[in-house]
């Protein structure tokens, strides 16, 4: 197959935008379909190669393999040793134990099924990843695996090799897109929904579509594709259906550059010799850069704007690592010559082997917690809460009753308390549960995520109804009619229920409340459903002869605060001088404004009932600040939930208010 120059510089415009869109700069937004170009050019040399020995009898499946470890394996592995070792630095135990399994991963060409299972390829978990990109290498090299066999079939059994890739095509295309908008994770990242994209390449290749001959049309052509390029790159994002539908503009932008051919407008500014410099390193360059960027995004909330932090020192870098890794590894593989295949397939194995086993013992070893100092492995200690279990949170609620809800305290006395509300409830029976214990007092948990303890309000999540209203008619029924129950506990992720975008972990879930009763009027309005629900609850609740506290939310974090307070005790440790740290506590501003609309909802609610309210937040803020650890402990499990020691610490300083609750 005849080189292309303009092909290595159409590598050039895939490989950069890419860079420049994990960078962080807004005018390429959609820099990742550089990626989908790479998997059209792949398509179409790939193709090219086998197609051409075939014809000439020289292809073999042994040979082809040889070529694709001579070009992918060298800079991948010696990209993967760097990570580790860097990992091995770098990351906290929890994070570096992942990174074993995504090394394991990786090595068996499947890590865009790992990162698939993992999570979305934009959430804000998969930043901090160093091998989150090799989930595109996946996908090609099981195209490799397979594609060659196909093709060679093909010929050899004398089909019709235009029609059955097109029908690949096809098949593909209609996958990617109607899985794009049912399952886009799955779309993202599979080989079946991405074929077409290599397939598109491939039919260029075959010459399923007529030689263009005419110099303007080619021109023209050319032009056009590098429109619709860069019209992806700069108006797709993170909210854009991706791949699908929105696919097909970068990757028949890529094609259309392709077909035009070298002699077009655009295929002469491609082979301008700094681009092809760039396209002969875009596989280096696609495998360094990201590794820079998440540990970038690994340190980003705690390094201030120390200069390796910058986007300019992680580009150089990374384009130092690729010419390195070109000229020093990569490129004199491929020179080497290898006439028994046999030998190189084995030290192939054996280097796949023996990162396997770097892999296994960092996961097998929870990521080697004795490379920590003891204050980071305290810090970041956290312990999952004993309510949170089949039998107290994760049960049918349709099935929830008094009797057998989960108790706290004395569990032989008839419960006069109730903890009711979503996972901010679950956060706070640890600390309940040991204060019902030292007072002898009895209470049970009537919990359910994402479901605040309102009354006769359709609770929908991303649009999709959930089972809440049942289970909160279910709970108030019981509550009501049980006459040894006296202290209702109302508790729940207020600031979401009132109108605020959810912060942290969950950031893609989008929390709307229906009205069961004034639906028509103020459907989809959580501030106003908000005040009218709690109103009705409380309401409902008093006339039952229930004394009703409304508990104020814990202070929610931006950020994963065990993790957060892990990297600043680590930093302390091993870049004392080159960091502005941030402090282990959190300005009080920031609670403020999350929860100004709940506290404008409670002064209403207030005046409607004789609703207590418990301001919680106040024991853990005070001049200014709220504080995320006690004594080098995390109070919180995550952003926004306590952990079981800042449960126990919570509800242990709230000592009084409660005991003004129940020594009545």
């Amino acid at each position: 197959m005849q080189y292309r120059k303009d092909v290595d510089g159409l590598r050039a415009v895939a490989v950069l935008p890419v860079i420049l869109y994990h960078a962080g700069i807004s005018v390429f937004s959609g820099g990742y379909v550089g990626v989908d170009i790479f998997f059209v050019i792949s398509g179409y040399l790939i193709t090219g190669i086998i197609s051409a020995e075939i014809a000439e009898g020289t292809f073999t499946v042994s040979n082809f393999y040889v070529r694709r470890i001579k070009r992918i394996f060298p800079a991948l592995y010696f990209m993967i040793l760097v990570s580790v070792i860097l990992s091995g630095f770098l990351l906290l135990p929890e994070h570096f134990r992942n990174f074993g399994k995504s090394v394991i991963a990786t090595v068996f060409f499947s890590s865009n099924f790992f990162f698939w299972k993992q999570s979305g390829y934009f959430d804000a978990a998969a930043e901090t990843k160093p091998l989150l990109h090799t989930w595109s290498l996946g996908v090609e090299e099981q195209f490799y695996i397979i594609f060659p066999l196909f093709l060679l079939w093909l010929y050899k059994n004398r089909k019709n090799t235009k029609f059955a890739v097109t029908a690949v095509f096809a098949v593909s295309l209609a996958l990617s897109i109607f899985l794009t908008y049912r399952k886009p994770e799955m779309s993202f990242y599979l080989l079946p929904t991405r074929a077409w994209e290599l397939m598109l390449g491939a039919m260029l290749s075959l010459g399923v579509f007529k030689r263009v001959e005419n110099r303007f049309t080619a021109d023209a052509l050319s032009l056009l594709g590098a429109f619709m390029i860069a019209a992806s790159v700069a108006f797709f994002n993170t909210a854009t259906p991706f791949p699908g539908y929105s696919a097909l503009l970068p990757c028949v932008g890529a094609a259309l550059i392709i077909y035009a051919g070298e002699g077009s407008i655009l295929g002469r500014l491609l082979s301008f010799r700094p681009l092809v410099f760039i396209g002969l390193l875009s596989y280096a360059l696609y495998l360094w850069h990201w590794v820079f960027f998440s540990f970038r995004n690994y340190y980003k909330n705690i390094t201030g704007d120390a200069f390796f932090m910058d986007n300019l020192f992680i580009i150089a870098i990374t384009f130092f690592f690729a010419i390195v890794s070109y000229y020093f590894v990569e490129h004199p593989v491929r020179k080497k010559k290898f006439h028994v295949p046999s030998k190189l397939f084995k030290a192939s194995a054996a280097v796949m082997l023996l990162f396997t086993a770097m892999g296994t013992v960092i996961y097998k070893t929870d990521g080697m917690p004795f490379r920590m100092p003891e204050s980071v492995n305290f810090v970041t200690d956290v312990k999952e809460s004993r309510y949170r279990s089949t039998d107290c949170y994760y049960r049918d609620p349709m099935k929830a009753d008094i009797d057998n809800l989960c108790r706290m305290g004395d569990k032989k006395n008839k419960p006069t308390f109730i903890v009711w509300g979503d996972s901010h409830a679950l956060s706070l029976t640890d600390g309940m549960d040991k204060y019902a214990h030292i007072n002898g007092v009895t209470g049970v948990f009537a919990g359910k995520s994402a479901c605040p303890p309102l009354r006769l309000v359709r609770i929908l999540i991303n649009d999709v109804p959930t089972n809440c209203r049942q289970f909160n008619d279910i709970i108030f029924k019981d509550v009501a009619a049980d006459k040894n129950m006296k202290n209702i506990f109302l508790v729940g992720r207020w600031e979401v229920y009132s109108g605020k975008p959810t912060l942290g972990n969950d950031a893609g879930s989008e929390m709307t409340l229906d009205d069961g009763i004034t639906k028509n009027v103020i459907e989809h309005d959580n501030l106003k459903v908000f005040e009218e629900s709690l109103v009705r609850t409380i309401g409902s609740l008093e006339r039952a002869g229930k004394n009703v506290y409304f508990v104020m939310d814990v202070p929610e974090v931006p950020y994963d605060v065990p993790s957060e307070m892990g990297k600043i005790e680590y930093f302390k440790h091993i870049f004392p001088a080159l960091t502005s740290f941030v402090t282990s506590a959190l300005p009080y501003s920031h609670y403020q404004e999350r929860n100004e609309l709940v506290f404008q909802v409670l002064e209403k609610v207030k005046a409607k009932t004789n609703v207590k309210v418990v301001n919680i937040q106040d024991i853990l803020c005070k001049d200014g600040e709220c504080k995320l650890t006690e004594g080098g402990k995390s109070l919180y499990a995550d952003d926004d939930h306590l952990s079981v020691f800042g449960s126990e610490y919570v509800i242990g300083q709230a000592g009084t208010i409660l005991d003004d609750i129940f020594k009545k």
